[in-house]
């Protein structure tokens, strides 16, 4: 069965376009070399078409004298050398190899330039990390007010644990006490009990953590203001300028 006249020119019309933008198209890149590896094979292809054109070498010493040779004289060892054509045209300069006082000094700048660019590496390092810091500041709070909340919240929930650690000190210490009075009962300290002895020295021993403890909250305490006055100033200078603008 035959398709319709219409249907076989629409075909034909699609079938055509097609063709159109397949012969547009751009051809697929060939690979290239890298820049550098090209720019690496075409120096080497200068120098190599220069060194075939070299007939001689000429140097002058720190004393002013010059040496020729179809080789490289040996007077010229540790001073520049040109390379010459045979119209005595220079091609090119051997630069001679560093005096250990030139490595000892080039080592000396190469290592003050590394340090100084990690210095400068560093130091945006702590830059952006500045930034990230007062980005989040600025996201946490609303106000300063909102800091001073978010302080006494802190403040109380150190005071609470530093009064059940006060708490317990006392308890230690009526322990402490009532082992001091029982204690009367052994006169002679060859007769105490291991036991009584070693309920003596557990509650010196839990005292004295407790303490440690004690002292750690107030410690904490003063963190926290440290802290948080350090985010209101922080918040004030970053807010300021925008608000006189």
């Amino acid at each position: 069965m035959s398709e319709p006249r219409g249907f076989s020119m629409l075909r034909t019309s699609i079938l055509a376009a097609c063709a159109l933008l397949i012969a547009a198209a751009p051809a697929a890149p060939r690979a290239q070399p890298m820049p550098d590896a090209k720019e690496a094979a075409k120096e080497k292809a200068r120098m190599d078409k220069l060194r075939a054109q070299v007939r001689s070498y000429r140097c002058v010493t720190r004393a002013g004298r010059k040496y020729y040779g179809s080789t490289i004289p040996q007077q010229c060892t540790g001073e520049p050398v040109e390379a010459l054509s045979a119209q005595g045209t220079v091609l090119f300069r051997i630069e001679p190899p560093p005096t250990p006082e030139e490595k000892a000094a080039l080592a000396a700048e190469e290592k003050k330039n590394a340090e100084s660019e990690a210095a400068k590496r560093e130091a945006e390092r702590q830059a952006e990390l500045q930034s990230r810091r007062d980005q989040a500041l600025l996201q946490t709070y609303a106000s300063e007010d909102d800091i001073e909340r978010v302080r006494q919240r802190a403040l109380a929930s150190n005071r609470e644990a530093a009064s059940q650690v006060e708490t317990r000190i006392a308890q230690l210490k009526q322990k402490e006490d009532q082992l001091a009075r029982e204690a009367k009962q052994y006169p002679d300290p060859g007769k105490v009990p291991d036991k009584f002895k070693d309920d003596v020295k557990a509650v010196a021993y839990d005292l004295s953590l407790q303490q440690q403890l004690l002292d750690s909250r107030k410690r904490e305490a003063a963190e926290i203001n440290a802290r948080y006055d350090e985010e209101k100033r922080k918040y004030h200078d970053l807010t300021a300028g925008a608000k006189t603008r």
